[in-house]
């Protein structure tokens, strides 16, 4: 069985040699790359569980400002909480990375 590395972890995994597509868990330990970011649009229910949000908090969610009443924001600058891959925290959640790796078959469409 030959031996491959996950393109987003580095990781080495086996696959047998029929094997044409494989689904790799990101688990390097380092969180930055092991996680995703998902845009939170509502209510959501993966592999990782669920979650219920109202719309109302839907509709304003990303008006966090840390700068509102403050002369930088009244000039329009921006400053929110982000996550370790840069996208704000008040529209995004994490969740465990799980990389779709082609191995060498075709993807049917």
């Amino acid at each position: 069985m030959p031996t491959k590395i996950c393109p987003n972890c580095n990781q080495r995994y086996i696959v047998g040699f029929d094997c044409t597509d494989f689904i790799h868990k990101c688990n390097s330990g380092n969180t930055s790359i092991d996680q995703e970011d998902v845009v939170k649009i509502g209510n959501w229910e993966d592999y990782t569980g669920s979650g219920i949000i109202p719309k109302q908090a839907v509709m304003r969610q990303g008006n966090i400002n840390e700068l509102q009443g403050t002369r930088a924001g009244i000039e329009g600058e921006d400053k929110e909480e982000l996550t370790r891959r840069g996208a704000r925290k008040s529209t995004h959640r994490q969740r465990q990375k799980f990389e779709f790796i082609n191995i060498g078959g075709k993807i049917n469409a």
